[in-house]
C-alpha cells in the first residue's frame, strides 16, 4: 500500500495526543437531534402556551462574556451613516444601561470567496483565508412550511429579481428547505452566472402541509321540518355527501375537523424539526465567513410561535434546542428577514384555505380562529426577525423589494459589542435596545445566554449528529483531508485517510494549564444514505511544553483506515472545539470498485 508522506506527520500528533486515553471506538454515533416537538394544537391560537426558562441560576467564569452585534444605522432618506462613535450609542440590557465595549464601521466586501483549488486526493472546506467582511446573502426557500400555490408565486419572483439585479461580484447562497432535508442549490463559493439556470432547474417537489382537513361546508339542505337531515359536508378524499340532524351539525363539523390532527400533528412535528434543522445547518456553513449575513427565508409561516415580550417558544418544541438554534444565528451574526411568501392575504385568508363561504357564515368562530391563526403567523414572523436583527416582509406582494432591502443591509453597518451583565444570573432571553441619536437603528432586539453559552459542551453530541448528517460543510474550522489510493484486499477496499486542522486554530487555554478539547468524528455514508461505518475520539487534556509547540507548529492531525465493499460512499469527517463550541466538517466521495 502506497503511503501519502504527510500521513506520517499527522499519525504522529495523534500519537502525541493519545496519552488522554479518552477513544470512542466503534461506538454508536451521537444521539440523533432530538424531536424538536409538536404544538399543542395546530388548529387553535387559543390553545397556545409557552414554555418557562430555566430558573437555574447561572453560573459565570471570572471573565467577562462580550456579545457582538451587527448594527445598521441610516438616516431619514434611508441612506447608511458613517464617522460614528462609541459615544453616539446608548444601550441597554433588560433596562439597564450598559458600557459599549468597542464600535467599528464595516463596509462589506463582495470579494469572491473561492474554495481553494487542491489536488485531487485532497479535499477541504476552508473558504476564506483572511478576515474581510464579506456580504453574504442566503437565500432560503422555505417548502416544508409554504403552500404549493405560494412557492410557486415566491420562486417566480424570485428568479425575476435574480435575473434583473443580481450583482455577479455579490456572494450568494441558495438553498431549499425541504422534508427530508437541506437541499443546496447554489453555493456562495460557485460562479454566480449559472445560478440563474439552476433556479429554472428546481423541480416541483414541493410538499406542504395541509391547514385545514375538514369538509367543504354545502350552502343547500335536503328537506325541512323537525326532523330534517341535512347535508354537513362532505368527505374532501371520497366525495361523499354526510348527514344529520341539524342539533348535531356541529358536533359533526368538529368531529370532521379532529379526524385529520393525528397526522397534522405529525407533519407539525416534522416541520419543526425541518425547519429548526435547516437554521442550524445554515449558520454553521456560514461560520468561516467574517462579518454579518443577511438570511431571507421565504415561507408560509413558522411551525412554532413565539412570544414577542419574552422569546418564549410554544409547548411541545424543545426549548433547549430551540435557544441553541437562536443562539448558533446570534454567535454566526445572522439577520433573519421572513419574507410571507403568500403576499397579500385577501378576507385573512390563504392558499391553505379549503373553507366555503358557508361554513365561515355559519360558523363565525371558525373565522374568527383563522383570524387568530393569521395573527399568530405575522407575529412569529415580526418576532422573529426583530430577535436576530432582521425585517419582516408581510402583506405584500412586492417578494423582488424585500429581497432587495435586505441585501442593501448588509452592505454597510456597524460591529458594536458590551460585556454581558453578570450581576444578572437569570437564563434565558435577554432584551437589549440600541439608540443612536435620532437615526434609525436595525438591530437585534436580544440574545439567549443560557448555561450552553457559558458551556459549549453541553451541546457537543447534538451539533456533531447535525454535522455528520449535513449536506453543507461547517466552516467554524477550517478542515482538510487527504485520501490514499485505495488497495484491494480480498473482495474489500481499504482506504486510509488523514486529517488535519491548521496550527493555531483549535483553542489552546493558558489560563487551565494549556487545556484542550477537541472531539473528531467520522461516518461513512452509502450512496441511498445507509450507515457504514462510523468513529468517534475525544482529545481532552492539557498540553505539555513539547505538546503545545508541536501542535502550534503542525497542527492537529488524525488518520485512520476504511475496510469496505466495492460502491459508492461518501466520507464524512467532523472536528469540534468543545471550549469554543466551533466546528468543521467537510466530505469527499468515495468511489470503489
Amino acid at each position: 500500500m502506497s503511503r501519502n508522506p504527510r500521513l506520517s506527520a499527522f499519525t504522529f500528533i495523534v500519537v502525541a495526543l493519545a496519552f488522554a486515553n479518552l477513544v470512542f471506538g466503534q461506538q454508536p454515533l451521537p444521539q440523533p437531534i432530538p424531536d424538536f416537538g409538536r404544538l399543542a394544537d395546530p388548529t387553535s391560537q387559543t390553545s397556545i402556551q409557552f414554555q418557562s426558562y430555566d430558573k437555574t441560576p447561572l453560573t459565570f467564569t471570572s471573565k467577562a462574556i462580550y456579545v457582538l452585534v451587527p448594527v445598521v444605522v441610516t438616516d431619514k432618506d434611508g441612506k447608511p451613516v458613517t464617522g460614528l462613535k462609541k459615544e453616539d450609542c446608548h444601550l441597554q440590557e433588560n433596562g439597564k444601561d450598559q458600557a459599549v465595549a468597542s464600535l467599528e464601521n464595516i463596509q462589506a466586501t463582495t470579494t469572491p470567496v473561492p474554495r481553494a483549488a487542491t489536488p485531487g486526493n485532497e479535499v477541504r472546506n476552508q473558504t476564506s483565508s483572511d478576515a474581510t467582511p464579506r456580504r453574504l446573502v442566503i437565500i432560503a426557500l422555505d417548502m416544508v412550511n409554504t403552500p404549493f400555490e405560494d412557492q410557486t408565486r415566491a420562486r417566480r419572483a424570485l428568479i425575476s429579481y435574480l435575473s434583473e439585479n443580481i450583482d455577479p461580484d455579490s456572494l450568494y447562497q441558495l438553498v431549499s428547505v425541504e422534508n427530508n432535508g437541506l437541499r443546496v442549490l447554489h453555493e456562495y463559493t460557485e460562479e454566480t452566472a449559472p445560478l440563474i439556470a439552476t433556479l429554472k432547474k428546481v423541480g416541483s417537489r414541493f410538499p406542504t402541509v395541509k391547514a385545514d382537513p375538514g369538509f367543504v361546508q354545502r350552502a343547500e339542505t335536503t328537506n325541512t321540518g323537525p326532523n330534517a337531515t341535512v347535508p354537513i359536508g362532505e368527505d374532501p378524499e371520497l366525495g361523499t355527501p354526510l348527514v344529520g340532524p341539524p342539533e348535531f351539525r356541529e358536533a359533526i363539523a368538529r368531529f370532521l375537523s379532529e379526524s385529520g390532527m393525528q397526522e397534522i400533528r405529525y407533519e407539525q412535528a416534522n416541520a419543526v424539526n425541518s425547519t429548526l434543522s435547516a437554521f442550524q445547518q445554515i449558520a454553521e456553513r456560514a461560520s468561516g465567513v467574517p462579518g454579518r449575513k443577511s438570511l431571507i427565508w421565504i415561507t408560509g409561516g413558522f411551525p412554532f410561535s413565539i412570544d414577542p415580550g419574552s422569546a418564549s417558544v410554544s409547548e411541545g418544541t424543545s426549548f433547549a434546542a430551540y435557544q441553541h438554534v437562536m443562539q448558533l444565528l446570534e454567535n454566526q451574526l445572522i439577520s433573519v428577514y421572513p419574507v410571507d411568501a403568500r403576499g397579500l392575504v385577501a378576507a385573512e385568508l390563504d392558499a391553505t384555505t379549503q373553507i366555503s363561504t358557508r361554513r365561515l357564515v355559519t360558523n363565525p368562530g371558525l373565522q374568527r380562529d383563522m383570524s387568530n391563526r393569521l395573527l399568530d403567523t405575522l407575529n412569529t414572523m415580526r418576532a422573529f426577525a426583530d430577535m436576530t436583527g432582521g425585517r419582516a416582509y408581510v402583506n405584500t406582494n412586492d417578494t423582488r423589494g424585500a429581497i432587495r432591502e435586505a441585501v442593501q443591509d448588509g452592505s454597510s453597518y456597524y460591529m458594536l459589542s458590551f460585556a454581558a451583565d453578570k450581576s444578572d444570573r437569570r437564563s434565558g432571553w435577554r432584551k437589549i435596545n440600541v439608540k443612536v441619536g435620532d437615526y434609525h437603528v436595525r438591530a437585534r432586539h436580544g440574545y439567549f445566554l443560557t448555561q450552553t453559552t457559558l458551556d459549549p459542551l453541553a451541546s457537543a453530541k447534538y451539533d456533531i449528529d447535525s454535522a455528520l448528517r449535513s449536506p453543507l460543510d461547517y466552516t467554524g474550522l477550517p478542515v482538510q483531508i487527504v485520501m490514499n489510493p485505495t488497495v484491494v484486499s480480498g473482495n474489500k477496499r481499504k482506504v486510509t485517510f488523514a486529517m488535519t486542522v491548521p496550527p493555531k486554530v483549535a483553542r489552546v487555554d493558558s489560563d487551565d494549564k494549556n487545556h484542550m478539547h477537541v472531539e473528531i468524528a467520522y461516518a461513512v455514508w452509502t450512496a441511498t444514505g445507509q450507515d457504514a461505518g462510523h468513529k468517534g475520539t475525544s482529545y481532552n487534556l492539557n498540553l505539555n511544553p513539547t505538546q503545545l509547540q508541536q501542535i502550534d507548529t503542525n497542527g492537529l492531525g488524525y488518520g485512520d483506515t476504511l475496510d469496505l465493499a466495492p460502491g459508492s460512499y461518501k466520507l464524512r469527517v467532523v472536528v469540534r472545539d468543545n471550549l469554543t463550541g466551533q466546528i468543521g466538517s467537510v466530505s469527499a466521495p468515495l468511489e470503489l470498485k
